[in-house]
């Protein structure tokens, strides 16, 4: 009697066993399965933003854009990261230095900006500014080209530079040139998305046709 208790328990033991065991894998099989679908529709998520542009508007939203529209806008934004370059790196009065110094940092790497910085204040334009009122202003002439490598926009454009004085009006053709890389947008610093990994200018007499 007691040798057929034993096997008795034993067998309820092994069939427990086999039981646990079963569950066990139906677990593993529904874990997996469910690992499996969130891995689906997370690459399909990424997937689909990838086909999409992130733009921020005027009040900080990001709007979507196919990308079918993909180089009509690029070429848009680049005319607006050119437009805000050459304004907040070259426009300033006593008053606005150093908020546009500020501004430009967000569309240019900080040694090229610098760079220009350290022009304007050797040839006492800041002073100027300060001092006897002088103010400069920049307005956006237009790209002359582009061309792309890989993920990377060369760009060149002209802008006009005009400074006023108690003396009169100067203005003076800059030429620009840089490559632009993609960035996270920020609004109101970088609405464009885009940014001067490079940068250089240079200056030429202008006279207005």
């Amino acid at each position: 009697m007691e040798i057929k208790s034993i096997l008795k328990d034993f067998s309820k033991l092994a069939e427990a066993r086999r039981n646990y065991t079963f569950r066990t894998k139906i677990l593993f099989l529904f874990t997996s399965l469910v690992i499996a679908m969130v891995l689906f529709f997370t690459y399909s998520i990424v997937n689909n933003a990838m086909n999409k542009i992130l733009v921020v508007n005027e009040g900080g939203e990001f709007v979507h854009f196919k990308a079918q529209q993909q180089d009509l806008l690029y070429e848009s934004l680049l005319k607006s990261l050119c437009y805000y370059t050459s304004y907040y790196i070259n426009s300033f009065d006593r008053l606005s230095i150093e908020e546009n110094q500020a501004r430009a940092l967000f569309l240019v790497n900080r040694a090229d900006a610098n760079t220009i910085f350290a022009k304007y204040q050797a040839d006492r334009a800041y002073g100027d500014a300060i001092e006897l009122g002088v103010a400069y202003k920049t307005e956006f002439e237009g790209i002359q080209s582009v061309s792309v490598s890989g993920e990377e926009y060369y760009v060149v454009f002209t802008s006009i530079l005009t400074i006023h004085s108690s003396s009169g009006t100067k203005q003076f053709r800059i030429t620009s040139s840089g490559t632009a890389i993609r960035t996270t947008p920020r609004f109101p610093e970088n609405v464009t998305g885009f940014f001067f990994k490079n940068y250089s200018q240079n200056y030429s007499t202008y006279q207005e046709q």
